[in-house]
């Protein structure tokens, strides 16, 4: 039996927390794989994926760049 997928809840708004989750979501996804062997990838956990990866980046570039601020 293969390891079953990690489960989707609420993403995190703020850009840090949401990177945590969506690592440690990757993390297991990846675990899934390796272990499905030659089975295919369900689809719409590979669309829940890029969902949040496209997210993710789009809360970092609208993110307001302190590095400046003095």
């Amino acid at each position: 039996i293969a390891t079953t997928w990690p489960q989707v809840a609420a993403w995190p708004n703020d850009p840090r927390e949401h990177a945590t989750y969506l690592s440690d979501y990757l993390r297991k996804a990846l675990v899934c794989i390796d272990s499905a062997g030659d089975q295919p990838v369900p689809k719409p956990l590979v669309k829940t994926i890029i969902a949040a990866i496209s997210v993710l980046i789009s809360k970092f570039q609208n993110t307001l760049d302190l590095s400046a601020v003095v």
